[in-house]
């Protein structure tokens, strides 16, 4: 059963994103006559209107606009001036950004309800009233927030399948809508207030818009806050090589990467130059220099922006996913070159994130591969969170792999069979299994038994890896 949570009530200014047809009506000072075109109005909120047209009109031409808003049968006749043009479809068509110069008080009104029917703002403040870490957009559907790692409805009226493109699309520019259109998928960020931000996934399912809002807290919080051991700062101190951070989605991959790079940040002179989709936290630049370039914005994809990166003076490289073949090729071959490269892979646990590496290889190039990862790895961390038994949050369970001698010949002769027994037996390097992490904080009472036994089971539901002959 769901749990159900009331909306916050919070005013803020969104617009209202819309297809609306307008009749757009102007002086024709040349001709001296009056003349009318019929546009397309994309937002609106009550200040203005921003419209599209094939032809271009002049800045600060004032003119008239009549148009409907959805689910509306009253024309909305008002007054505008245009303060700003911008080319659009590489000049094909022309954005008016129009100010109301005269508009009612009545159809102002109007507009603010409809906008305020649409305001995301009042779901996200609860999600962050919550500590949710993610809150679901559902086509006729209540949304649904996760906390602590289960699912709550909230109190209020279902979103319909019509009104969730006006939601989301309020949301993005129109570079993205007009991606989003094209590739039916999007992953953008949006900043909420100083402390929080929002990492959106926009998809569709049986035809319908629907999104995910994953919260972050931007503030870096540090190893000690995260329960991150120690060791992992010591890989974060390298000079070249590859560091893995491994785990299943939602798993804090992201935020173990964000206080990797604000130690080096504090600790080092060095350029840093992070790749990810889309940017979660923001770092200033204190000692280091660090680029932060979003794919889908700054770069076409993870494989063209690593390897720009090789050419712009970096100490380091930071990864958000690797995600293809091309990717892993060119992040073990950085890695090989002397650069220090931070990347997150999509894995369940740690046996599965070699063997799946490698997979992204040919058959014939496995050994090959497995020689390269050996050569340039420093150590990989898979991560799982866990619900504290007040529920008042969930913890970061952790196993850690050192590249010492032993993992590294175990990886070049594909023996990764092997691995839990490297790990048990090697904490003189500071190593530590999933379980050993896990029972240390049932040890401390902080989670349950049954929490316990099914994220252990979990991480080990997986981690039979293939013996390759």
């Amino acid at each position: 059963m769901l749990t159900r949570h009331d909306i916050p009530e919070r005013r803020k200014d969104y617009r209202l994103y819309s297809r609306i047809h307008v009749k757009f009506a102007f002086q024709d000072s040349q001709e001296n006559v009056k003349k009318e075109r019929n546009l397309l109005a994309t937002n609106i909120n009550t200040g203005g209107i921003y419209l599209e047209s094939e032809e271009v009109f002049p800045l600060n031409m004032e003119a008239t606009v009549s148009f409907r808003l959805p689910k509306s049968e009253t024309a909305i006749q008002a007054s505008i001036k245009i303060v700003r043009i911008e080319a659009l479809d590489e000049g094909r068509t022309f954005g008016l950004g129009s100010v109301f110069t005269k508009l009612d008080d009545t159809h102002k009104q109007e507009i603010q309800q409809l906008i305020e029917r649409f305001n995301v703002g009042k779901l996200l403040e609860l999600a962050i009233k919550r500590g949710a870490s993610d809150l679901h957009i559902l086509a006729d559907h209540v949304p649904v927030l996760r906390v602590n790692g289960e699912l709550e409805e909230v109190n209020g009226p279902s979103l319909s399948s019509e009104e969730i493109p006006q939601i989301l699309f309020s949301l993005m520019t129109k570079q993205q809508i007009r991606r989003f259109e094209k590739e039916k998928e999007l992953d953008f960020g949006i900043q909420y207030d100083v402390r929080n931000r929002f990492r959106i996934n926009v998809h569709q399912q049986r035809g319908f818009l629907e999104a995910t809002f994953r919260l972050i807290n931007t503030k870096v919080s540090s190893f000690e806050e995260l329960n991150i051991p120690p060791v992992v700062q010591e890989l974060a101190r390298q000079r070249d090589g590859l560091v893995l951070l491994v785990g299943p989605t939602g798993s804090g991959k992201t935020t173990t990467m964000s206080a990797m790079v604000e130690l080096i940040n504090r600790e080092k002179r060095a350029v840093i130059i992070t790749l990810e989709r889309p940017i979660e936290y923001v770092h200033p630049n204190i000692k280091s220099i660090i680029k932060q370039r979003e794919v889908g914005v700054d770069t076409n994809s993870f494989s063209a922006a690593i390897k720009s990166s090789l050419k712009q003076d970096p100490n380091i490289i930071v990864i958000g996913e690797l995600e293809d073949a091309d990717s892993v090729r060119t992040a073990l071959i950085a890695a090989e070159a002397g650069y220090l490269v931070i990347a997150s892979f999509h894995s369940p646990n740690t046996m599965q994130a070699i063997d799946r590496l490698v997979s992204f290889f040919p058959l014939e190039a496995r050994k090959q591969a497995l020689s390269q990862l050996s050569n340039c790895l420093k150590g990989i961390i898979s991560h799982l969170l866990i619900p504290r038994k007040d529920r008042t949050g969930r913890l970061l369970a952790t196993e850690i792999i050192i590249a010492n001698d032993a993992v590294k010949r175990i990886i070049r002769k594909d023996e990764l069979f092997q691995l839990p027994t490297i790990i048990q037996t090697s904490g003189a390097y500071r190593m530590q299994s999933m379980a050993d992490s896990i029972r240390r904080y049932l040890e401390m009472d902080i989670i349950d038994s049954e929490a316990a036994m099914f994220y252990s089971e979990e991480f080990n539901k997986y981690g039979q890896a293939k013996e390759h002959g």
